[in-house]
């Protein structure tokens, strides 16, 4: 009672602070919950950040609400989710920031405006402006440095391009001798500049020259993947941020016209027989050629959006959106040059690079303001800036790491490269011991052919001699094959044919046997033959073996060794990694302990194999190459790598990166996997992150949960959030029970799954964790999860001529999903960005792509997640003087670099706008509420290198010194260490955003909805039926008068047995007619159906049963039903037509009685 008046009275300043009221408020009030048992935000949260619908929140539901609940429930509880345990919290209370508006849309609309302002309206003003001419090839001047190039006026030398507003950009390098640039050219609205390095004037040998730029003026910088240049822009290389914003206008043409990867090898085969047939001349035309050509336009008509499309590279964006045609050829020359002869063709290269240039603009003059119709809200813009301008800083352990690495490799690659040339020198010997190798199982399938050779004659008085060159005279082929040339080094790896026979290997201890054909194989007595088969191995044809000797040994069986990819495919290195767990299993084993030995070896290497030169082709930037803003005590203690980041790669509008953004975390036995952790802040400086905990997963579920306006209304939903592992109600252990495999393996079936992977893709996965299932098994296995997960495939007058998925856990999501995906032109549930042309509707012709559609719904959408995350960040900083910067983004994960004294303000500023990120989903999605259990990341990481896990020690070959553990902190750890983002340290800045014009704009998904607000009961009933009967009740409680044809009232008969329960007294010939009178669309859920009378047909002369419909009430309506779509129920009523026969459609004896049967009748 104490603590509740003092919550009512005021009291002394002295015994009130900040967050006094808010700590009560923790003790008193009451955890809010679902009626699925979901926790909610507490209202001091909730009121907080759903301003505009807290009324909503409070109110009493509806009757529809009420049904809907009722239907989630049952769907809930027939998935055996329904009063599972759930995990309810002591709710917590923070001090959140006041929004920026009346509603989140508002709020982020205004944060967009604030991140992307001035360089938006910049862009815009840029992209309808024209350049100047570029200068004439001999007008370049051959100095070092910039020269300024105005039309009228002599060459003048610059510091850097002086313009305030935008640049394009372009840079050469010699890149056989060096990343560093030799030449760039720029062009603005009034000049042309042009730079050369002095190292190519011969002014100095130092090769690590950079470009300055100028970082004072806010502009933009445009290029076409203009992460290549930036690396070599001086004032990039600061951990204070410039001004510059880099618009990329390769990601501009991914955005509106990329394709996805089903397209590429379509457009890569019509393009290329395109071009073959524009060589042929006239007189060349045969039938041949004509009948091409026929081929060709039925390919492109089929295929109408390769119009619309094309590769990435600038030549082809250029010629598809400005039909510029740019000869590429120059190009080949930087990497064949001198320095020399490229300074004597200096205004070749000069002219080259600024054509370059000149197209760039005029792309992206023609791309701009189509993306941003494509991508009409500012946090997409916002976004774009933030992502072209991450950085990695390094220290000198970069160095020691590829040294180490290097060493660990060789070292590895030696031992095993010594025992190999040991076994061939061996081998070799028995040379001259045919009876011996001819009955080794192993030796006797090389090539042991021995050449003979002339000898020349000498000059007089000297003996013969052998011929030059002559490689290894006297030795058998198999061997001289392992030398490239006389006088090389033996070429032998754990890669080589040849070292699985040195190594005699064998499976279950039958030896080894290579096939042209089928690979390795293994023969087997015709007795074990059954045992094999029925273990699901494959029998090898050796029918088409070329191999006569092989094909004509009829003593044994030959059995394929078995292969990740599925029985079709061959093994031809039984050395590779995925045999490393058949050895330790010991069903692939050697006379010799080096073969396994080898096998880690090769194991240990692969990481490094796999990245060694792209982690080789990084470009350090060091402390003396440029001004980076952090004392050090030499140039090794501080560097920075610019990744060469494209910030929307694909047409999902994901970044793509080939080192960092897949780079794996650390393994124990994979030398160089410790890579990530050698990005390392400087003293002073922390890392602070967090990964967004099942990102798309919960943008999957939180679209089928908007459809009951509740959170966890479907199992998916519920399972995302509430879903644990020690109960098994989690959604990958769910899946890992019904396929009898790992909870890990099961997550890979999920994700792929909710991407639109079909069943083949399943069952080929569920192959290579489950190779004892045969391919039936593993068939019948994924189409048993399908239908549990996915559901059946069924018809409804409810979605019109399309055909629905019911009765699975995820039949909902992917019936929404799909919904989305076939609108005209899909966009984005939350920023509204559109697909890409190359995925248009109508763009698509023959080739719907659904599941790239349906991938493109959900990717896109965790990229919408990403750049309200960041927008939202950058914000908070600028709002608060948190000293904070981006440095790296990996899909679903983000990473600042803070100062050690700002680094819990940031880890509370990711928190925060998390919140609102999910916030503005759950309100673009029509839910004004947000789940508790996914409000806040689980965790916040403060590390001082980048690692997945605070608490990974990284630990690998090369790497065998721990490194010491970071801090991970959840959300109320956190508030115990910082609960406001205010400092006394920091000044706030005063951000005056309410100046920012605000147009409220209708959900996206709004309209989709809006027809089916009349039925959503019955949209919701038909798709969480479990059986047909349940689904023909419900079928039959919907208006008659919707129906385009009779029989779909039973679209389900199909799918139910076609045994005859009883047989009518007619003909099986016989058919049944049913006449129906169209009737009033039915509102009320609970009425009942009306029951058909028959009546005999006298109008026919064959034996006929006439089925009448009772008439309606005359005192009710009836629909018009003149289409098969709910607009039907939506049209102006009319009174129902005089004639007792309204329509007549025929019914099968069969289709009549199971009407009667599931009805009652």
């Amino acid at each position: 009672m104490l603590a509740i008046s003092r919550l009512k009275t005021p009291t002394p300043r002295l015994f009130r602070p900040i967050h006094f009221s808010a700590r009560l408020l923790k003790a008193l009030e009451e955890p809010r919950i679902n009626p699925v048992g979901i926790q909610y935000l507490p209202w001091n949260l909730q009121d907080k950040i759903f301003t505009s619908n807290t009324s909503k929140s409070r109110r009493q539901l509806s009757a529809k609400e009420r049904g809907l609940i009722d239907i989630s429930k049952r769907h809930l509880d027939d998935n055996g989710l329904l009063g599972k345990k759930t995990s309810i919290v002591e709710p917590i209370t923070m001090d959140l920031p006041k929004l920026e508006g009346r509603s989140l849309d508002e709020h982020f609309y205004k944060l967009g405006m604030y991140s992307s302002e001035p360089y938006l309206g910049k862009s815009e003003q840029f992209a309808a402006s024209s350049v100047p001419p570029r200068p004439q090839q001999a007008e370049w001047v051959l100095q070092s440095g910039w020269t300024k190039y105005e039309a009228g006026k002599a060459p003048v030398r610059v510091a850097y391009p002086d313009e305030n507003d935008a640049l394009v950009f372009d840079t050469e390098v010699l890149y056989k001798i060096s990343d560093f640039p030799v030449l760039a050219t720029a062009c603005s609205a009034t000049a042309w500049y042009g730079w050369v390095s002095p190292w190519l004037l011969g002014e100095t040998e130092n090769l690590r020259n950079l470009i300055p730029l100028g970082s004072k003026e806010e502009k933009i910088v445009i290029g076409h993947n203009i992460a290549y240049d930036r690396k070599r822009i001086s004032e990039e290389y600061n951990i204070k941020p410039t001004k510059s914003m880099f618009i990329d206008t390769m990601s501009l043409h991914i955005s509106v016209s990329g394709m996805c990867s089903r397209q590429r090898p379509d457009y890569q085969r019509i393009k290329k027989t395109k071009r073959e047939l524009n060589k042929i001349d006239i007189e060349q035309i045969d039938e041949d050629i004509i009948q091409e050509v026929q081929m060709l336009e039925t390919a492109e008509s089929e295929n109408p959006w390769i119009r619309f499309s094309s590769l990435n590279n600038l030549a082809d964006v250029g010629l598809l959106h400005c039909g510029i045609s740019h000869n590429k050829e120059v190009r080949d020359d930087f990497g064949t040059m001198t320095r020399e002869e490229a300074r004597e063709d200096f205004s070749r290269l000069m002219d080259y690079c600024a054509r370059d240039v000149d197209t760039t603009f005029q792309v992206y003059k023609a791309l701009l303001p189509q993306f941003l119709k494509v991508s009409p809200h500012p946090v997409t813009f916002a976004g774009l800036r933030h992502m072209s301008s991450m950085f990695l800083p390094i220290n000198k352990s970069w160095e020691n790491y590829i040294e180490s690495s290097d060493r660990c490799y060789y070292s590895s690659l030696e031992e095993v490269y010594n025992s190999l040339v040991k076994l061939a020198e061996t081998a070799v010997s028995l040379k001259d011991k045919p009876e011996e190798w001819q009955k080794d199982p192993w030796l006797k399938q090389l090539d042991w052919t021995i050449k003979p050779f002339k000898m020349i004659k000498g000059k007089k008085g000297e003996p013969p001699r052998l011929p030059k060159n002559l490689k290894l005279p006297g030795y058998p082929e198999w061997y001289k094959k392992l030398f490239p040339k006389a006088g090389a080094p033996m070429n032998l790896t754990v890669r080589s044919r040849v070292s699985s026979l040195l190594l005699r290997l064998q499976w279950e201890g039958h030896p080894l046997i290579w096939s042209d054909v089928h690979g390795f194989v293994f023969k087997v007595q015709p007795d074990e033959e059954r045992a094999y088969l029925k273990k699901n191995f494959t029998k090898a044809d050796m029918n088409t073996e070329t191999n006569m000797a092989l094909k004509d040994d009829t003593s044994g069986v030959y059995i394929k060794v078995p292969h990740k990819d599925g029985p079709a495919a061959r093994c031809t290195n039984p050395m590779s990694k995925s045999y490393l767990s058949y050895f330790e299993k010991g069903l692939l084993t050697s006379e010799y302990e080096i073969a396994a030995k080898a096998l880690q070896l090769n194991a240990q290497c692969s990481y490094w194999i796999s990245n060694r030169e792209r982690i080789h082709s990084q470009m350090p930037i060091w402390s003396d190459d440029a001004d980076m803003g952090v004392p050090n005590n030499s140039p090794k203690d501080f560097g920075i790598i610019l990744p060469s980041l494209i910030p929307m790669g694909t047409v999902t509008r994901r970044a793509v990166e080939n080192t960092w953004l897949t780079a794996s975390n650390a393994k124990k036995n994979r030398i160089g996997s410790e890579l990530k952790a050698m990005i390392q802040a400087p003293p002073g400086y922390k890392f602070v992150g967090a990964d967004v905990d099942s990102e798309e997963l919960w943008i999957a579920s939180v679209v089928g949960d908007s459809l009951f306006k509740m959170h966890g209304g479907t199992p998916l939903g519920w399972m995302t959030l509430e879903g644990t592992k020690s109960e098994g109600t989690d959604l990958h252990s769910k899946t890992a029970k019904i396929l009898n495999i790992s909870r890990n393996e099961a997550k890979i079936f999920n994700y792929g799954r909710i991407y639109g992977a079909g069943i083949k893709f399943a069952t080929q996965l569920l192959k290579q964790f489950r190779p004892e299932l045969s391919m039936d098994e593993a068939t019948a296995t994924a189409n048993e999860l399908y239908t549990a997960t996915k559901g059946i495939k069924s018809k409804s007058v409810i979605f019109g001529d399309n055909k629905f998925w019911r009765a699975g856990t995820e039949s909902i999501i992917f019936n929404r999903l799909e919904e989305m995906a076939n609108q005209d032109l899909p966009r984005t549930p939350v920023l509204g960005v559109a697909i890409t042309q190359a995925l248009m509707a109508k763009n698509l012709g023959k080739s719907g792509f659904l599941t790239s559609r349906i991938n493109w719904t959900i990717q896109s959408s965790g990229v919408d997640y990403l750049h309200l995350l960041v927008t939202s960040m950058q914000y908070l900083i600028d709002r608060y003087g948190i000293d904070a910067r981006l440095m790296i983004t990996v899909h679903d994960e983000l990473r600042y670099m803070s100062s050690d004294a700002d680094t819990y303000r940031t880890a509370l500023a990711l928190q925060i706008s998390n919140i609102w990120t999910r916030a503005m989903f759950c309100e673009q999605l029509g839910i004004s509420d947000l789940p508790y259990s996914c409000a806040f990341f689980s965790a916040v990481d403060i590390d001082h290198v980048l690692r997945k896990e605070t608490d990974m020690d990284c630990v690998t070959p090369s790497n065998p010194t721990p490194i010491e553990f970071g801090e991970s902190l959840d959300m109320k750890g956190l508030l115990n260490k910082c609960d406001t983002l205010t400092s006394k340290s920091s000044k706030q800045k005063r951000l005056t955003l309410s100046k920012i014009d605000y147009q409220a704009r209708v959900p996206v998904l709004e309209d989709l909805d809006r027809i089916k607000q009349l039925q959503v009961l019955k949209y919701m009933e038909v798709q969480v039926c479990k059986s047909v009967k349940e689904l023909k009740a419900i079928e039959w409680d919907i208006d008659w008068g919707v129906r385009s044809r009779g029989t779909q009232v039973l679209d389900h008969v199909e799918e139910t047995t076609k045994k005859t329960t009883k047989k009518m007294t007619a003909p099986k010939s016989t058919e049944v007619k049913m006449v129906r009178k169209m009737k009033p669309a039915v509102t009320d859920a609970r009425a009942k159906p009306r029951t058909p009378r028959v009546i005999p047909d006298r109008t026919h002369t064959d034996p006929v049963i006439r089925v009448v419909e009772p008439l309606p009430s005359q005192n009710k309506p009836a629909s018009p039903g003149s289409k098969n779509t709910l607009a039907a129920l939506m049209a102006p009523s009319t009174p129902p037509p005089s004639p007792r026969v309204a329509a007549e459609e025929v019914f099968t004896a069969q289709e009549l009685q199971e009407i009667f049967m599931s009805t009652g009748a």
